[in-house]
């Protein structure tokens, strides 16, 4: 995990090049899902990767238990996801998008994206966003049916979806990740989290170079200096300090440059995502 961008003139260059360079997800490229498709776990460089992530700390073992691992049928991990029902699974649109419901296992109840004891599920139905990515970084939200109902225990429940946006500027906000702790680094075997601060809107694109990449739908978050989100970390889980979920990852300036990262505002995809869950559908 780290993190994300800033400001006008000069600094709006810099930006722009650290955006072209080591964007959590670049213009043009492969999704994080479609580009993980075929990864074996006996192709990261280190068998067994542990340590922290740079200002992160590794979450205790049943702190997270509404986090899910979303791995391809190689057991690799591809991106993180949110338990919001016993059937369902929010995740970001670009960690499914171009994928289908057989390449992807969710792997629930534990720290550890490496278990073999890991207890996982099919997904039979991928919904993603219609407007996903028009423009670029927006709408980048997703639902996974899971083909049966995942069983509840000490480890394993559902989060509370945030349903009315009332965060407030400075509130602590807390993310979780199994993303690498450096730019395309080798992702982290165990669970890791960091805190930060809820930056509005409006100053979050200010910051980030008056992007139009943020939005309403975005919920911008500034941790400490040399912690953030990284490659990996996407579709994870943002919550607030009502251990509510109000953001999913979605895109930054990995990895820990002191810029916010930006997340999928929950409260803004409520209603789709209450519809989808239905079988509805709004326009």
């Amino acid at each position: 995990m780290r993190t994300l961008w800033k400001i006008t003139g000069l600094l709006g260059l810099t930006l722009l090049t650290l955006q072209a360079a080591t964007a959590l997800r670049l213009r043009g490229e492969q999704l994080p899902g479609v580009a993980g498709l075929s990864k074996h776990r006996s192709s990261e460089a280190d068998s067994a990767p542990e340590g922290r992530v740079t200002g992160g700390s590794t979450a205790a073992t049943d702190s997270w238990p509404w986090i899910v691992s979303l791995q391809n049928i190689y057991s690799y991990h591809l991106c993180g996801g949110a338990i919001i029902d016993k059937e369902w699974i929010l995740t970001a649109a670009s960690c499914v998008s171009g994928l289908r419901p057989r390449n992807i296992l969710v792997v629930t109840g534990t720290t550890d994206w490496w278990s073999l004891y890991a207890i996982y599920y099919f997904v039979d139905s991928i919904h993603v966003h219609c407007n996903f990515d028009k423009p670029l970084y927006h709408n980048d939200v997703a639902l996974l049916h899971l083909s049966a109902a995942i069983e509840y225990n000490d480890n394993t429940r559902n989060i509370t979806l945030a349903d009315i946006d009332e965060l407030q500027a400075g509130e602590q906000l807390t993310f979780a990740g199994w993303g690498s702790p450096e730019p395309s680094g080798t992702y982290e075997r165990y669970l890791q989290e960091a805190t930060g601060s809820y930056v509005p809107v409006d100053q979050c694109r200010t910051q980030l170079g008056n992007t139009s990449d943020v939005d309403l739908g975005h919920v911008c978050v500034q941790p400490p200096a040399g912690q953030g989100a990284c490659h990996g970390d996407t579709g994870g889980p943002l919550i607030d300090e009502q251990q509510r979920l109000v953001g999913i990852g979605n895109w930054g300036v990995p990895c820990g440059r002191g810029y916010p990262d930006v997340y999928a505002r929950t409260a803004f995809y409520h209603d789709w995502i209450r519809t989808t869950m239905n079988g509805c559908t709004i326009n």
